[in-house]
């Protein structure tokens, strides 16, 4: 769709369910196409839906929101027990987690020069509650054992913290994750096309804004409206 085609398909579904109501300003339409995006996204990521599947458990799921995913790699030249990046300003959800991990122990695999080999490994969740029982753990998967190490991580602010024994260092973090959609503009370029979600949610998200502007007016079509809605897949 193009913008000005979102703002006619909200008008249009507002028109259909009560002559009565008022026509909201173009900065209105905005406002509710934004609020419908964001609980689209919300929704579907969580699981909170019909269909009770998040992102990635289906493959309905991953088209809702593949054009959000982002990938940014932290890359490290010293090495301390701690490592602390800064969120990217445009993080909304963590989809997935990497750490590049090496070791200078003897059992550690080295590459044709002598130096060691690096390994891709996941990360252990922390939380304020328990990092220090897991940092003291000494059975934790945190610690190297042979060839195996997973960092934990805690996640504090706008920070992350990456933790390790010691005994191996992270050379890079790769965080995958969902970024914050771009603010829907029907001003700036009404005939543009939409291209910050995929085609086939545009509706979907169109019908949310319409659900939760009824909400706000409180509409009698509200109830009946929502459940219709919320079957919507």
């Amino acid at each position: 769709m193009k913008y000005i085609e979102l703002q006619t398909a909200f008008e249009l579904e507002i028109d259909q369910l009560d002559d009565n109501l008022t026509k909201p300003t173009t900065s209105d339409i905005e406002y509710w196409l934004m609020a419908g995006l964001d609980k689209f996204i919300k929704t579907r990521y969580s699981g909170i839906n019909f269909k009770q599947t998040g992102f990635e458990q289906d493959q309905k799921r991953i088209d809702d929101l593949r054009t959000l995913v982002t990938r940014k790699s932290y890359q490290f030249t010293t090495y301390p027990e701690e490592y602390t990046v800064t969120l990217p300003d445009d993080y909304m959800f963590t989809v997935g987690e990497t750490a590049v991990i090496f070791s200078y122990d003897h059992c550690w695999p080295v590459g044709p020069s002598g130096q060691p080999r690096t390994k891709n490994t996941d990360v252990l969740e922390a939380t304020v509650e328990n990092i220090d029982r897991q940092r003291q753990n000494t059975l934790s998967e945190y610690r190297l054992h042979g060839r195996s190490a997973r960092p934990l991580r805690l996640y504090e602010g706008n920070e992350i913290h990456l933790y390790t024994d010691g005994n191996y260092n992270i050379r890079n973090y790769i965080l995958t994750y969902l970024r914050t959609p771009k603010k829907i503009s029907l001003t700036d370029a009404p005939f543009d096309e939409y291209t910050d979600m995929p085609v086939a949610t545009h509706n979907e998200i169109v019908k949310l804004a319409v659900e939760l502007y009824l909400e706000n007016k409180a509409n009698p079509r509200y109830q009946s409206y929502m459940n219709e809605v919320s079957t919507m897949e």
